[in-house]
């Protein structure tokens, strides 16, 4: 091999050694920017997850107190009922006999 093919084969190779480290710095920056994003990614849905998780909690203690007011509701109306009933038996009646006449 020549001196000229030598000088040639070396900038060949400069060129494409200064072209891989260009690819792997860029391939390292987009490696850290997924991990920051997947790090986003991973705070938000755990965030997410917790309000989630929450309001679940919160809908089924409401679930509770609406059960329990429903239970409420239908005891009072049972005895409203019953009242109702009992004092209907007891009430005057609202027209009077009609009295014939005598004549």
């Amino acid at each position: 091999m020549t001196n000229l093919q030598k000088d040639h084969l070396m900038i060949l190779l400069e060129s494409m050694d200064s072209k891989m480290q260009v690819t792997v710095e860029a391939v390292c920056s987009l490696n850290d920017k997924i991990d920051g994003v997947e790090s986003r990614l991973n705070a938000r849905i755990d965030h997410v997850d917790c309000i989630l998780k929450v309001t679940i909690d919160e809908v089924a203690a409401l679930h509770q107190k609406v059960d329990a007011v429903d239970k409420k509701v239908d005891a009072v109306y049972e005895e409203l009922v019953a009242h109702r009933n009992d004092t209907e038996l007891h009430r005057r009646p609202t027209k009077r006999p009609s009295l014939k006449k005598v004549a």
